[in-house]
């Protein structure tokens, strides 16, 4: 019997499928600005899956993560307690692809490889999708970090291999998704995806639910269980109930199929994307850990004998496309609650209790005392590294206990002794002064000297809040060439500017409180950023101060020695290799130095690399070497187009160069 088309039939999973596939498309290839293309990791329900478990282990999120893929993994798991697998279904760009292939595969009239469900084959090769499983996990939980993105297909392919993959584990994965699912249908689905694993698992919920629930049982009776324990355990009882008892009975959506209007065509196992055994399915209800309500089956049957049902009631008709329906339902329901609730990325205590060798808990503070300050504003707190880095700030300030972080509206609530500090105590202990170049200013001006002016502003406590002021400065068209800080309350914001430019509060006050600030991005186009400082006043009077230290006080030197190095070369003769360039104020100079002298300091004789200043004032790189190093092999080795740098002697990468060089530079002995 010919094998006739499901597509109109089935329009629903079809039109989700390929719209979802289609929008990614257009973003990846830049038909529509980057700017405004979506976070590939932003609504994968395995990331939020993921970030949950860190959470609930750790008190922390790993980064890049937030509450929209938390909420989609929860999404995602009431699908497959209450329905089944809707995103395996209708949204998984990898099932669209391998559903894709097999058209294709079948088109070409190519005989694909068949792996008989419940084979000793298929049952042995489902283990590895569960192996996957535990793995990810293991090394998410344990760093908090998104291990997935290194073996993700869809991550890799959706950055264009640029997001933060192991290439050969991105590559492997995409050649199994490829032509893995030419030879043997589905076969990433079937035996390598973690999150068909932790699906199928889930279509086990009564035997997760005890499991969960032994696991909270023995915490509450002090019998800790680690961790990696209860994921083991848990990757375990899903695979092995997969292979042994293949048909959860607890869904509420089913296949249904009326036996009397069966005709025994065969055609809906071989539209089944896992040629799941329709014709004899038990009590008239497919009932295979497999199924996702695609609806093939359905779509292919010709006497109506396969319908949507609920219970023991076969449905139909609508009922058919109710699946698709509860996908859009469930996936807008996710993006509305992770827009409503923000789990922090760090939730953590110290010094309000001690437990000694013998378990004995001593209360060092009375936590009923403590208080809370919320912290707004910080918008270089945007990760769980920095979020730890402002954690190991707040812990060097005496009477402060805890900390929640919130990454997307970059606040943070602050748990301190109010008997031991207050909240401008603990606001001036985090705050950095900070620096901000508005616009470059020639070594040779004929100015001497620059006038500075001394503003007051509130909501500017972030060291990040200076250089949007700053952009906000510069595109006035104002003479402005710097800005530093100063902690007080309100806080003291000096300008520096040429000395014939007149300004007034009403000027201050309309730069400094701009609802938006409209970048320029690379590669083209604008962002904008919302921006709410507050200007306070203009203090009286003005001051002045040398253009030299100025320009001196607004760069920011790199310096690294390699101490055996410069013990070893003592007393013999030393050179500098010098590039200057005043476009080495930049930056992007600065923050790649640091690779610059990885790669270098990988050939004998190099001594030191440096950011300065010279002589005339121009921002130069300058390398302290000595033999057998010469400036010509140094001038070599800065123009290969790969650096090697080493994060270990066992991690050694090469990397595309970070920094290009014109203008070789020159030579003189060191001093």
């Amino acid at each position: 019997m010919a094998k006739k088309s499901t597509i109109f039939k089935n329009w629903p999973k079809y039109i989700l499928q390929w719209g979802v596939l289609i929008a990614l498309v257009i973003f990846m290839t830049g038909l529509v600005s980057t700017e405004n293309a979506p976070d590939p990791e932003k609504y994968c329900p395995f990331g939020g899956l993921q970030a949950l478990a860190t959470f609930l282990a750790n008190n922390s999120l790993p980064c890049s993560m937030s509450s929209v893929q938390v909420m989609m993994g929860l999404a995602l798991t009431v699908a497959v307690v209450l329905f089944s697998k809707l995103f395996c279904a209708f949204i998984c760009p990898l099932g669209t692809v391998q559903d894709l292939i097999m058209k294709v595969r079948n088109a070409l009239r190519i005989k694909g490889i068949r792996i008989k469900n419940g084979s000793a084959a298929d049952k042995f090769m489902r283990i590895f999708k569960y192996c996957l499983l535990f793995w990810i996990f293991y090394m998410t939980v344990g760093a908090s970090e998104l291990f997935c993105k290194n073996i993700d297909p869809y991550y890799a392919t959706a950055t264009g291999f640029k997001g933060e993959i192991t290439l050969w584990m991105s590559i492997t994965a995409i050649v199994f998704v490829t032509a893995g699912s030419f030879l043997v249908d589905m076969f990433w689905c079937r035996y390598l995806c973690p999150l068909g694993a932790i699906s199928n698992s889930f279509k086990f919920w009564l035997w997760t639910g005890v499991l969960f629930g032994v696991y909270f049982v023995s915490g509450v009776i002090g019998a800790d269980i680690p961790w990696p324990v209860l994921l083991g355990a848990f990757c375990l009882t899903g695979y092995l109930l997969e292979i042994f008892h293949s048909r959860p009975k607890l869904q509420i959506l089913k296949i249904r199929k009326n036996n009397a209007l069966c005709n025994g065509c065969g055609l809906c196992v071989k539209k089944c994307p896992y040629h799941i055994n329709i014709k004899s399915c038990h009590e008239g209800k497919v009932e295979s850990v497999d199924c996702t309500l695609c609806g093939e089956c359905v779509a292919s049957c010709s006497t109506g004998a396969l319908q949507t049902g609920i219970g023991s009631k076969k449905k139909g008709g609508i009922w058919n496309i109710i699946p698709a329906i509860l996908t859009v339902a469930l996936v807008a329901f996710g993006i509305w609650a992770g827009g409503k609730i923000e789990l922090p990325t760090i939730d953590t205590k110290w010094g309000i209790e001690s437990v000694s060798e013998d378990g004995t808990v001593t209360e060092l503070v009375d936590p009923s005392s403590l208080e809370t300050v919320t912290i707004d504003g910080l918008r270089s707190v945007k990760c769980y590294g920095s979020s730890m880095a402002f954690k190991a700030r707040l812990e060097r300030i005496p009477g402060v206990h805890g900390v929640r972080v919130f990454v997307n509206r970059h606040s943070a609530d602050i748990l301190y002794n109010p008997e031991v500090t207050g909240e401008d105590k603990i606001r001036e202990a985090i705050y950095v002064p900070t620096k901000f170049r508005v616009q470059s200013i020639s070594p040779d001006t004929d100015m001497d000297s620059l006038k500075v002016v001394t503003i007051r502003t509130e909501g500017m406590y972030d060291k990040m809040d200076i250089n949007y002021l700053g952009l906000q400065m510069r595109q006035s068209g104002k003479k402005i060439y710097g800005l530093e800080t100063e902690f007080a309350c309100p806080l003291i914001v000096r300008v520096f500017m040429d000395g014939s430019e007149e300004v007034t509060e009403d000027w201050f006050k309309e730069v400094v409180e701009m609802d938006k600030l409209v970048m320029p991005v690379h590669g083209g186009g604008t962002k904008e950023i919302d921006v709410d400082f507050e200007f306070v006043r203009m203090e009286d009077g003005e001051s002045r101060v040398g253009t030299e230290d100025f320009i001196r006080s607004m760069f920011s030197p790199f310096k690294a020695e390699f101490k055996k190095r410069v013990d070893e070369n003592a007393g013999k003769p030393q050179y500098i290799y010098e590039i200057a360039d005043k476009n080495y104020e930049k930056p992007i100079i600065l923050r790649n130095m640091p690779f610059l002298s990885n790669h270098l300091s990988r050939n004998e004789g190099v001594i030191g690399i440096y950011l300065e200043l010279n002589k005339d004032l121009v921002p130069a790189i300058r390398i302290r070497y000595a033999a057998p190093m010469t400036a010509e092999k140094i001038w070599e080795e800065m123009n290969k187009e790969t650096w090697y740098i080493t994060y270990s002697p066992e991690d050694i990468r090469e990397v595309p160069a970070k920094l290009s060089f014109k203008t070789p530079g020159t030579e003189y002995p060191a001093e």
